[in-house]
């Protein structure tokens, strides 16, 4: 009987001592990859532990290794477990620690106890005994068992506190593996014979201690790394991909084959197929747009080729589709196997896109606006220096009669000037929308007198007239300072391109729910190729007049944006040595009404 528990005990020891060697053996080849502390301490100090149960074994009776009166056997146990248990308390205070465990001092520090432990046992026979034969286990032996059940309590305690710093396997076999190490102290308490049935059961519960151990420490770092080795790795992926996938941005991730590995969130939003649908497709089969999937397959192309990364600005007018994006394909190689995916980063830049067009706008407002002055207001200039100069010159030659006729129009170049820009500046707050448009009724044969007589000194000053024809009695609803800037542009156009002592013939004619103005000069007319260009906004054609008058090119296109403010439209009839006649359309006052009531 005695033999055979001699062949158990020695069996189940070497088991436990090769478990805790192979657990040093995986850490001490780990280290510099571990990133749980706990993990790591243990792991290194298993190596003694083993150390230590290797004598416990040697020195159990019947074995006859090491002659002597005293159960070494039991106090290489008690020493063991007591350094065991402590390592499962200290572990924690080093996985709380951010620092890397320096593994040098770890060994150093537990060979240094384990010699001390051995030299008390067997060389200094310090340490207390703990077992008598005859009469069985001392009090030492029994309290010190029971220590080691506290403090083996007090490391499960910890390391349920801690369990977030394990993943859920590995946490479970560490609590399992201490609940059978209190099962093995336990039972040692319990015992009278060293070759008794609980001292049995304790063997084999330590057995499954230190198996759970190596599942713990050895298998799960071979076939489950993530789990153990990489866990804050894994916690940080974890991280990240949440991160990806509360970006508003669209983010891919493509083989070399183009096939999709990876799309965030955003792309569900953006498209109509569940997110799980995108893995393995290939780009031409995820749904996209047509332009914006020919613009990411040619820029993968040329990626996959020049191994750099490739940048652009995209608008994607296109279905339903009214977005800009600020593309980014950027190459990822692994250079163990050569190959290599493509991550793809779609930033969503249409808010910026429409502040940049607004910005834009209101930058050619501004130039707009600055041209206009200069255009609008040379011509009244131009008449007092020219009115002033004649009377400066001539002022002892002058009549009085005379004088006086030039300060009248003189007087009235200043007031036209006057007119001219404070027209001009609620032009430039309605531009920039502190002033919208002031409708109201308006009688045309008024309107148009009042132009005439505005415009007239600017053409007499060429010898040309100014004439009133064919004007009904109809009203117009509109704004007055937008169209005395329509009436005065087209005229001093007609006047620039007309001859010295010509003519122009002012009309207006009621048609259906609209009033027709027309200008018309006896000029130089205009080409029609030319022609169109008068109206575009991106164009600044202008050419000298027939006295080689200067313009801006903004006079008709300032015209043709405040008729389509106003709700009508402009067009123009032109032969070259013909002159031109210029049309445009303003809502009657019947037709206001109409629309007006409808809104409301």
């Amino acid at each position: 009987m005695k033999q055979n528990f001699l062949l158990f005990h020695t069996i189940v020891e070497l088991s436990a001592i090769v478990i805790a060697f192979a657990v040093f053996i995986v850490t001490w080849n780990t280290r510099k990859i571990i990133d749980n502390n706990y993990l790591y301490f243990v792991g290194m100090a298993y190596v003694f532990i083993g150390t230590l149960d290797l004598l416990h074994t040697i020195t159990y009776p019947g074995l006859n290794i090491i002659p002597g009166t005293i159960y070494y056997t039991n106090q290489f146990w008690i020493a063991t477990r007591f350094l065991e248990a402590l390592t499962f308390i200290m572990g924690f205070w080093f996985l709380k620690r951010k620092k890397v465990l320096n593994g040098d001092i770890t060994i150093l520090t537990y060979c240094l106890i384990t010699i001390l432990l051995t030299l008390s046992i067997l060389y200094w026979k310090i340490f207390p005994v703990c077992y008598i034969a005859g009469t069985g286990q001392t009090a030492f032996k029994i309290t010190a068992e029971y220590v080691v059940i506290a403090m083996l309590f007090l490391a499960g305690f910890l390391l349920y506190s801690s369990r977030n710093s394990f993943s859920p396997s590995v946490f479970r076999l560490l609590m399992l593996s201490v609940f059978f190490a209190i099962l093995s102290e336990f039972c040692f308490t319990l015992y009278v014979s060293i070759f008794s049935l609980p001292t049995e059961i304790g063997h084999y519960a330590k057995l499954i201690s230190f198996f759970l151990i190596y599942k713990a420490n050895v298998e799960t770092g071979f076939t489950k790394p993530t789990e153990l080795i990489f866990k804050d790795l894994k916690d940080n992926e974890e991280k990240y991909r949440t991160l990806t996938e509360n970006l508003p941005e669209l983010i891919f991730r493509f083989d070399r084959s183009f096939r999709c590995l990876y799309a965030n969130y955003a792309l569900q939003q953006f498209l109509s197929m569940k997110q799980e649908s995108y893995t393995g497709r290939k780009l031409s089969h995820l749904g996209l747009p047509a332009s914006f999937e020919h613009l990411l397959i040619k820029m993968l192309i040329t990626v996959k080729q020049t191994k750099l990364t490739q940048e652009t600005n995209f608008d994607l007018n296109e279905g339903n589709y009214t977005n800009s994006f600020a593309i980014q394909v950027i190459p990822e190689y692994v250079l163990e196997d050569h190959k290599g995916t493509y991550l793809v980063i779609c930033y969503d830049i249409t808010d910026l896109r429409i502040t940049e067009r607004r910005l834009m706008e209101l930058n050619n407002t501004k130039d707009k606006f600055f041209s206009i002055i200069a255009h609008d207001l040379r011509n009244p200039f131009t008449s007092l220096i020219s009115f002033s100069e004649l009377i400066y010159k001539n002022v002892n030659r002058l009549s009085p009669e005379k004088i006086e006729n030039l300060a009248m129009r003189m007087n009235d170049s200043a007031k036209q000037a006057y007119i001219l820009l404070e027209n001009l500046l609620h032009w430039s707050k309605m531009q920039t929308g502190v002033l919208k448009p002031d409708l109201q009724e308006l009688d045309v044969i008024e309107l148009l007198k009042e132009i005439k007589h505005i415009s007239s000194s600017t053409a007499i000053a060429k010898g040309i007239e100014i004439k009133l024809e064919e004007l009904p009695a109809a009203k117009i609803i509109a704004d007055k300072q937008m169209m005395s800037t329509i009436l005065r542009n087209i005229i001093a156009n007609a006047i620039k391109f007309s001859y010295a002592n010509g003519s122009i013939v002012l009309k207006a004619a009621e048609r259906q729910h609209e009033v027709l103005f027309s200008v018309m000069d006896s000029g130089v007319g205009i080409e029609k190729q030319n022609a169109d260009l008068l109206f575009k906004t991106d164009s600044s054609f202008s050419t000298p007049g027939t006295q080689n008058e200067m313009g801006t090119g903004l006079g008709l296109r300032l015209c043709r944006e405040f008729v389509e403010i106003s709700g009508g439209s402009i067009w123009l009839e032109s032969e070259p040595g013909l002159g031109t006649t210029i049309y445009f359309t303003i809502p009657a006052q019947d037709n206001a009404v109409q629309k007006d009531t409808v809104v409301k």
